[in-house]
C-alpha cells in the first residue's frame, strides 16, 4: 500500500500550490515509463536448489513482502531497517522472494547478496517516477520474463510504473514455473483497479510457456470480501490462504495500534498448469514482531510452502474453486491481529 501520507501530500500541493503540482506532475510524465513492457535485467548469481522437486511433484516455500521502500522523509521510518530485511528473508530461507515497492536504490538493498540468488527487476527504469518497485528473487535460474504496466493508475500511484514483473524459472528436473510479482493501486476508483486486475488476468491467462503453473503473488490493496478478490481468485485461481483453510490475517496496518485497522491486501494465487495437480499450501504471517517498535514495514510478510502432486485421476485433482478445494486445514499458530 502506498503511504497515505503521501496521498495527503499530494492533495495538499494539489489544493495550495496548483503550479508546483503541474511542475511535479510535467517532471513525471517527463520521466515515465512509456506504458509499453519493458524486458528485465537479470543478476543471475543465483545457484539452483532442488527443495524436494521431483517428477512425481513440486515443495517451494515463497515469501511476498511489501518493503515500505520510500524515502524515509516521506515514511518516517527508521533508516537502518533495510540491512535487516535480508537477514531475515535468509533467515526464513525461501525459494522465491517477491518484494514491493522497492522505490529506491537504499530500499533495493532490502534483497538477499549472498550469491545464491537470480534477481529480476524492469530495464529502463533510471529515475524515480519510471520505478515499479517490483523485484523477484529466485534460487532457481530465471530464463525470461517481461513487465507489464498497467495502462490505467490515479494519483499518487500515477507518479510511478506500477505493474506486473512476469518471470518465467526453470527447475531442476526441466520443467518450467511462471511467477508474477504485483503491486494493485492504493485508493482510487474501482474502475482503475479493476482495468488492472483485468489486465493481470489477460496477462496471465495468456501466458503459453509450458509452465507447470502460474504463481501471482504481492501487494493487490483488496479485502478477502471485495469484489475485486472474488475476480481473481475465479479468474487466477485459490489464494494459498484458502488452499490452506486459513483464515485471512492481517497483513498490513500502516503500523497502527489501534484495535481494528489491519487488513488482508497481500495474497499469492495459484492457478494450476494442468487438471491433474493437486496443491496443498501451508501458509503464515512473518516479518511481525511481537513489538510494533520493531517492525521493518507498514505490511506484514506472507509466507507458504506450496506442495503440487499430480493427481491419479479427474476425481483426484483439486478443484481450483475455494468453496470446494478438498485440502486439509494446516495449523499457522495465532494470526496477527493488529496491536491491541
Amino acid at each position: 500500500m502506498m503511504n497515505a501520507r503521501i496521498r495527503q501530500l499530494a492533495t495538499q500541493c494539489l489544493r495550495e500550490s496548483p503550479g508546483i503540482a503541474g511542475l511535479a506532475l510535467a517532471l513525471a510524465a517527463f520521466g515515465c515509463a512509456s506504458g509499453r513492457p519493458a524486458p528485465l535485467i537479470i543478476e543471475d548469481t543465483g545457484t539452483a536448489v532442488s527443495p524436494g522437486n521431483s517428477e512425481k511433484g513440486l515443495n517451494l516455500r515463497l515469501v511476498t513482502y511489501n518493503i515500505w521502500g520510500l524515502p524515509s522523509w516521506m515514511t518516517g521510518a527508521h533508516a537502518g531497517r533495510y540491512p535487516k530485511i535480508p537477514q531475515q528473508l535468509e533467515r526464513l530461507n525461501p525459494d522465491i522472494i517477491l518484494l514491493q515497492e522497492a522505490w529506491t536504490s537504499a530500499a533495493r538493498k532490502s534483497a538477499p547478496a549472498n550469491g545464491h540468488w537470480s534477481v529480476a527487476r524492469a530495464a529502463g527504469q533510471h529515475t524515480f517516477f519510471q520505478q515499479s518497485g517490483l523485484m523477484t528473487l529466485s534460487r532457481f535460474p530465471i530464463i525470461g520474463g517481461k513487465f507489464y504496466p498497467f495502462s490505467r493508475a490515479a494519483l499518487p500511484d500515477k507518479l510511478v510504473n506500477k505493474g506486473v514483473l512476469k518471470t518465467t524459472l526453470s527447475l531442476p528436473d526441466g520443467e518450467v514455473l511462471n511467477i508474477w510479482n504485483v503491486h494493485l493501486q492504493d485508493g482510487g476508483s474501482r474502475e482503475v483497479k479493476l482495468s488492472q486486475v483485468r489486465e493481470l488476468v489477460s496477462q496471465v491467462t495468456s501466458a503459453n510457456d509450458g509452465q507447470i503453473a502460474d504463481l501471482v503473488g504481492g501487494d493487490f490493496n483488496c479485502t478477502p470480501q471485495s469484489g475485486l478478490y472474488r475476480e481473481l481468485t475465479q479468474s487466477l485461481g485459490p489464494s494459498v490462504q484458502q488452499l490452506g483453510r486459513v483464515k485471512p490475517f492481517v497483513t498490513w496496518d500502516g503500523l497502527s495500534s489501534k484495535p481494528g485497522a489491519g487488513q488482508t491486501l497481500d495474497y499469492i494465487f495459484v492457478r494450476a498448469g494442468m487438471p491433474l495437480q493437486r496443491w496443498r499450501a501451508m501458509p503464515r504471517v512473518t516479518f511481525a514482531p511481537a513489538n510494533l517498535d520493531q517492525r521493518l514495514s507498514d505490511h506484514l510478510g506472507l509466507e507458504t510452502v506450496l506442495i503440487m502432486t499430480p493427481g491419479p485421476d479427474l476425481t483426484g485433482a483439486i478443484e481450483t474453486r475455494p468453496k470446494t478445494a478438498q485440502l486439509r486445514a494446516v495449523p499457522t499458530g495465532q494470526a496477527y491481529a493488529g496491536r491491541q
